[in-house]
């Protein structure tokens, strides 16, 4: 089973870094997109370790983290610089998505 999180905003980090670790004790694989705000979360430690984890994808829009002034030295290794089509292959291909 492959899990996909659509992350707009920054307000449910602490339920993405859970959500993400109990699908990965069932045994699913995770897909993480974030666009718009939801950019901002590479600043955020937890939802950061999530991209060292087994089994783990992190992606983000690059156009919208150019708008929010982030640059590449606020992009860690490890996290995806994509666009829209990142998010579209995501929702193609995880059996089920869920939107924060």
């Amino acid at each position: 089973m492959q899990l996909g999180m659509l992350i707009t905003e920054v307000t449910y980090a602490d339920t993405i870094v859970a959500v993400t670790k109990a699908a990965l004790r069932r045994g699913y694989s995770v897909r993480l997109f974030m666009t718009d705000d939801g950019v901002h979360l590479v600043k955020n430690a937890g939802v950061m370790e999530l991209r060292k984890l087994e089994n783990v994808e992190v992606s983000l829009c690059d156009y919208s983290a150019n708008k929010r002034n982030l640059g590449d030295s606020d992009i860690p290794e490890g996290v995806i610089k994509g666009t829209q089509y990142q998010n579209s292959l995501m929702h193609n291909e995880c059996d089920k998505v869920l939107a924060f």
